[in-house]
């Protein structure tokens, strides 16, 4: 009976040794994994670092919206931005967002592309940038689209160079 009682502890024991194991391995996995999470949110933290959103960093008047349709909204960091009246970029993806510029991609549409565009956007690259005070706030006053593919000439708009931006 002792040997009966000795092998089943025995094996009590190596199966609590072998479930402890396990169990060290998981929280080994899980630590792996911690940090491995943890160091590619640094990654993206180094990487959107260019994004501020401090006091210092200026707005961009939105009228993008029924609600900001005729007074427009100042944001920063929007995911739509109305860039005129013909003209506005959707799905905006922010590298930049410092006090002297702004950059980010996204798609853009307009009235003068409905045939084309409306489908399928056109893929571009936006720049704000010239921060002026308004109204006791600063925000930028000119935009340039880089268009993916393309030179940005329209019948109805030009895309090319520098534009003014609405800052009310």
């Amino acid at each position: 009976m002792q040997s009966t009682s000795h092998t089943t502890r025995r094996a009590k024991t190596v199966v609590a040794a072998a479930l402890a194991g396990v169990a060290a391995c998981g929280v080994l996995a899980l630590q792996a994994a911690h940090a491995s999470t943890s160091s590619g949110s640094a990654e993206r933290t180094a990487r959107t670092a260019g994004v501020a959103r401090g006091s210092a960093a200026p707005y961009v008047v939105n009228h993008y919206g029924e609600e900001n349709a005729d007074n427009g909204r100042a944001e920063r960091t929007p995911k739509n931005l109305v860039l005129s009246e013909f003209t506005s970029i959707s799905g905006l993806h922010w590298k930049e967002w410092g006090t002297k510029e702004a950059v980010a991609t996204g798609k853009v549409t307009g009235n003068w592309c409905l045939e084309t565009c409306s489908d399928k956007p056109l893929k571009a690259t936006v720049t704000l940038s010239d921060p002026k005070t308004v109204n006791g706030k600063k925000v930028f006053s000119a935009f340039t689209l880089k268009l993916a593919q393309g030179t940005g000439e329209y019948e109805s708009e030009d895309l090319q160079g520098k534009h003014a931006l609405a800052t009310s």
